[in-house]
């Protein structure tokens, strides 16, 4: 089964093979937040954001995780 990772994407859902999804988000090289390309780095969000929708973290917790995440990408991005 693919998951949509841009599932608010109509032009490039980027949908990933479950066993590859599974994969990435497991994958915690210098830290969960660091990441490879931008595929692993949309799965970890997805996975991110859906924990949160199921309750399976509070808000604060969420909060710190997403910013790390995201701030750690768009550095990535910026060097």
């Amino acid at each position: 089964m693919a998951i949509p990772l841009r599932p608010f994407s109509e032009r490039v859902p980027q949908p990933i093979e479950e066993a590859e999804y599974e994969r990435l988000v497991k994958r915690a090289r210098e830290g969960w937040s660091d990441c490879a390309d931008e595929t692993e780095w949309l799965a970890k969000l997805h996975y991110l954001r859906s924990g949160f929708r199921q309750g399976k973290l509070e808000r604060a917790q969420f909060e710190e995780r997403e910013t790390r995440l995201v701030v750690g990408w768009l550095k990535r991005l910026c060097q």
